[in-house]
C-alpha cells in the first residue's frame, strides 16, 4: 500500500509539474510566463496553509488538540512571516499575499492550541476481542443436523411455492417427524 501511495504521489508531481511547464510553453507568451507561474505558485502556497485548517473543526468539536501538532503550526507561521517580508522586499505580491493568509491561519491554529491544550484526550476505543474457541461437533450429531436442515428447506419450499400440487397419498419425507419435534397440530394439511 505504501509503495503504491509513493508511486501515485510521484506520478502526480511529475505530471503536475510537466503540465505546468507544457501549458506555459505552449499557451502563454514569453513575457507573461513569470506572471502565470507566480499565480500557480500562489494557489499552491495557499493550499499549503489551508490544509491544516481541516483539523480545526475536529479540535473545536472534541475540545482537544490531540490531532493538531503545535510545532507544525508554529513553523508554518514563522515561514509565512519570513516569506512575506521576502516578497515585500522584492515587491513580488505573488510571494507576499499568500503568506499574509498563512500568517493569519497559523496564528488561529496557535490560539486554538493554547485554548484547548488542556482538553481531555480521547481514549482510543478498542474493539472487543473475540475469544478464540474451537467448536468440535460430535460425529453422531452431524447426520441429525443434516436431516433437520433438509426438513427446514423442504418446509420453507412448501410454504413459499406459488403452486402447490395436491398429493393423494402421504409421503414420508420428514414432515411428520418435524411436526412431532415441534409439537405442531396433526390437522394441518400439507400439500405438495
Amino acid at each position: 500500500m505504501q509503495v503504491q501511495t509513493i508511486k501515485l504521489i510521484l506520478l502526480l508531481i511529475v505530471c503536475g509539474f510537466g503540465l505546468i511547464i507544457l501549458s506555459n510553453q505552449l499557451l502563454v507568451k514569453a513575457s507573461e510566463r513569470a506572471h502565470v507561474v507566480g499565480w500557480i505558485c500562489l494557489v499552491f502556497s495557499l493550499c499549503v496553509f489551508i490544509a491544516p485548517l481541516g483539523i480545526l473543526r475536529q479540535v473545536i468539536r472534541t475540545k482537544s488538540v490531540e490531532y493538531m501538532p503545535f510545532l507544525l503550526s508554529f513553523f508554518l507561521t514563522i515561514s509565512a512571516v519570513m516569506w512575506f517580508f521576502y516578497g515585500l522586499l522584492l515587491k513580488d505580491y505573488n510571494i507576499a499575499i499568500p503568506n499574509v493568509l498563512g500568517f493569519s491561519f497559523g496564528v488561529i491554529q496557535m490560539v486554538l492550541y493554547v485554548i484547548y491544550r488542556n482538553g481531555a484526550k480521547s481514549d482510543k476505543k478498542k474493539l472487543p476481542e473475540i475469544p478464540k474457541k474451537i467448536i468440535i461437533l460430535e460425529e453422531h450429531k452431524i447426520p441429525e443436523l443434516t436431516e433437520q436442515i433438509i426438513d427446514i428447506v423442504k418446509i420453507s419450499a412448501l410454504l413459499n411455492s406459488e403452486k402447490i400440487p395436491e398429493v393423494s397419498h402421504p409421503i414420508n419425507d420428514g414432515i411428520e417427524e418435524a411436526r412431532e419435534h415441534q409439537n405442531m397440530p396433526k390437522d394441518i394439511e400439507v400439500k405438495m
